[in-house]
């Protein structure tokens, strides 16, 4: 993929960029403590609002 293309998906984008590890890493340290002990089958989209939740 062109690096013009992916500017261009990436302002698509409900935040205009890609995740940065430091935010997926919040995400993953929240679910290893025991507040998130009762999350269970749950899948997590860190996509920035590209897929569409009906």
């Amino acid at each position: 993929m062109r690096p013009t293309a992916i500017v261009l998906r990436l302002a698509k984008r409900q935040g205009g960029r890609l995740a940065k590890p430091a935010e997926v890493a919040s995400l993953i340290a929240f679910l290893a403590l025991d507040r998130a002990a009762v999350i269970t089958g749950t899948e997590y989209v860190i996509d920035g609002g590209t897929v569409p939740i009906a």
